[in-house]
């Protein structure tokens, strides 16, 4: 049966391969270590800077950059459609997450470099059908228009249920690189929401759906003390409505369990201030260097006829350690969430699963008090490759993702934990785009996430 899955997921997810494989062997490439070494630079060689991990970095990339302009455009390639600077790329697109099923349709990816060749912008409407909610189309704005700034704008509307409306900006070079900005503000219905209970216990069969619908407002304001150190201020307000999910084969959790704080919506309104430790090369592609990040959060929800407060602790930590000549990088992360005064509604509380925790499991899978996860990966340079103008790397990682949830920290969360193996394949247009599928198992058989960035 797990052989059955696995085909089964492989399969929906193998236009990755059948879009870019051939891509790749158009034109000459370089297999097991990277073209040109001096593009992989020590930290010495690069001007390091305090970032979030959703922040980008004002780190040097003059060498990528001076090997890339050096790189003649590929004769067979020449036929791409393009229209002064812009390159034009018709991708079909089948895409799968355990908690939406499959996606079928057509991305048309409108690419447009800096004056360096390196990828500025991406522009990507996209067409996609889903069986629950019908037709989907999405506007997709991804800038980068400097190491120290990002922004993207995601609009989309589908013919179900489903609406979005995702702005984001972020610049950790403010003032002349001594102050961060940030804001995020996001208006959503997302019909693929799931609760399992609270608890490491919950089983598949106490799975339920429900719709979300929210609002999000997310400002921080921050400084830098130092050159590895930052001090961050934020103001969150969160607005969430609950409303039926679509599943018929699932029960509804406001039937399910209709005493869960939550199941009447919230009113959050949250101040967080966070510690930053941070000696990492660079901010999206990452390959040494170490990550600290603590933060406090009080929150208070306004929804209830008294107010309920209560208090966030997080705690995330990174390390990368490049080994064999730089061609690998051996990441560890750890990540641990406690909410604590209160009864916080359950979308609040410390969740594990989705793409950045357990990956072998949906979204919001273990719901609890407390949440501890490692995540541990060897990123391995394939396969290096000049397509449509543009550097494009190919990584694996095999990784191992170890988690549990509980009413609070002691030895029994540390002990007899979710363990989620699994493969990551990763496309990386230097220096600031990272493509990737990850592949994992678990206790729910297995799951599969494709998106932007890593996961940590």
């Amino acid at each position: 049966m797990l052989l059955k899955s696995l085909g089964q997921l492989l399969t929906k997810v193998i236009f990755v391969f059948l879009i870019l494989s051939n891509l790749w062997f158009l034109t000459e490439s370089t297999w097991g270590h990277p073209a040109h070494h001096e593009e992989f630079p020590t930290q010495s060689q690069q001007e390091r800077f305090i970032h979030d991990p959703d922040f980008p970095v004002r780190g040097t990339t003059n060498q990528q950059a001076d090997a890339i302009q050096q790189e003649g455009k590929e004769e067979a390639l020449k036929s791409l459609q393009t229209q002064d600077e812009l390159t034009v790329i018709p991708v079909p697109v089948v895409a799968y997450t355990r908690n939406e099923d499959a996606y079928y349709g057509v991305i048309l990816a409108v690419l447009k470099p800096n004056s360096k060749g390196q990828l500025e912008d991406i522009i990507a409407p996209q067409y996609l059908h889903n069986q629950h909610i019908g037709e989907a189309f999405t506007m997709n704005y991804y800038g980068y228009p400097s190491d120290t700034t990002q922004y993207n704008i995601v609009l989309t509307y589908a013919t179900k249920v489903f609406r979005e409306m995702d702005l984001s900006y972020k610049n950790v070079g403010a003032g002349g690189g001594r102050y961060i900005l940030a804001g995020h503000v996001s208006l959503f219905k997302n019909p693929f929401r799931r609760f399992f209970g609270i608890g490491s216990h919950t089983q598949e069969k106490d799975e339920t759906s429900y719709t979300s619908n929210e609002l999000l407002v997310d400002l921080t304001a921050g400084i830098n003390l130092a050159q590895d150190i930052a001090l961050m201020w934020s103001e969150r307000f969160r607005q969430v409505q609950m409303e039926n999910g679509i599943f018929d084969s699932l029960p509804q959790t406001q039937e399910e369990f209709p005493a869960i704080q939550g199941v009447n919506g919230a009113n959050i309104w949250g101040h967080k201030i966070t510690f930053r430790y941070d000696t990492r090369d660079q901010q999206l592609v990452s390959t040494h260097g170490s990550y600290l990040n603590v933060s406090i959060e009080w929150n208070q929800d306004f929804k209830q006829s008294s107010k309920t407060n209560w208090w966030r602790t997080s705690l995330d930590a990174r390390h990368f350690f490049p080994h064999f000549d730089n061609r690998l990088v051996f990441v560890s992360h750890l990540y641990a969430d406690t909410v604590d005064g209160g009864t916080p509604p359950f979308y609040e509380r410390p969740t594990l699963g989705g793409e950045n925790s357990l990956r072998g499991f949906g979204g919001s899978r273990f719901i609890d008090d407390t949440a501890l996860v490692m995540n541990m990966e060897e990123r391995m340079f394939i396969r290096r490759q000049e397509i449509f103008g543009y550097h494009l790397d190919l990584e694996l990682a095999p990784f191992i993702d170890i988690g549990r949830v509980g009413s609070h920290f002691s030895t029994n969360v540390f002990l007899n934990p979710q363990v989620n193996p699994g493969i990551g394949i990763r496309f990386l247009a230097r220096p600031y785009v990272v493509g990737r599928v990850d592949i994992a198992f678990g206790k729910d058989n297995a799951n599969v996430f494709a998106g932007l960035n890593y996961p940590f």
